[in-house]
């Protein structure tokens, strides 16, 4: 028998690796309420979640968007209605087996994540990113495609960690900062920063 899921917000990659893993998609919630996404129904929106759960009961949700900031809030309100949350690993993704992996998570195709790695609830790594051993990457973090997070380092919640982005080892970056795409970080990244650059240096909007 296949597990089953309820996706929160569509998304083509997200669906084909529920599609690998046999994973059924009872249905989608969806801005547009009714109707279908990708073949699969449209069972309402996020205000509807109190039907939703009465109707699909022990049914897990995963949480689709890319946006660190929206995960939180979607995770904050399905979990008021005492949803369960899965995790969803594509089948060409590597996973050590001392790896940590929490609730909601997402890892994409041809990602790593290596020994000792830590990945905390609803965080996302995207295709070919590579987590080297005793990283930890707290809550609701992104990490974009081929992004790399060496040896010891720490992302505090909510971050954003670009496409091609190189985080060195032993690195901390702090809660709900951006490291931009290609950036090389060398330091550790205050809260709530933007860096960009090879090496990674603060992004001051100047307009």
């Amino acid at each position: 028998m296949s597990k089953k899921v309820i996706l929160v917000g569509g998304f083509h990659e997200i669906i084909e690796i529920c599609e690998l893993n046999n994973i059924e998609i009872v249905g989608v919630v969806h801005p547009k309420g009714t109707g279908e996404y990708r073949g699969y129904p449209i069972i309402g929106t996020d205000k509807d979640i109190g039907k939703i759960k009465e109707k699909y009961k022990d049914v897990p949700v995963f949480i689709s968007p890319d946006s660190p900031r929206i995960r939180r809030e979607l995770s904050i309100l399905y979990e008021k209605e005492n949803f369960n949350f899965m995790s969803l690993i594509h089948p060409q993704a590597m996973i050590s087996n001392s790896a940590k992996i929490g609730k909601g998570v997402v890892v994409q195709a041809g990602a790593s994540v290596s020994s000792c790695s830590t990945i905390g609830d609803f965080v996302k790594i995207n295709t070919r990113a590579n987590i080297t051993h005793d990283v930890h990457i707290h809550e609701f973090s992104t990490i974009a495609p081929s992004a790399v997070v060496l040896s010891s380092s720490i992302i505090h919640p909510g971050c954003y960690i670009g496409s091609n982005a190189t985080i060195l080892s032993n690195k901390v970056i702090f809660s709900d900062a951006i490291v931009g795409a290609g950036a090389v970080v060398t330091k550790d990244v205050a809260n709530q920063t933007i860096v960009i650059g090879n090496p990674a240096r603060r992004y001051e909007n100047t307009h």
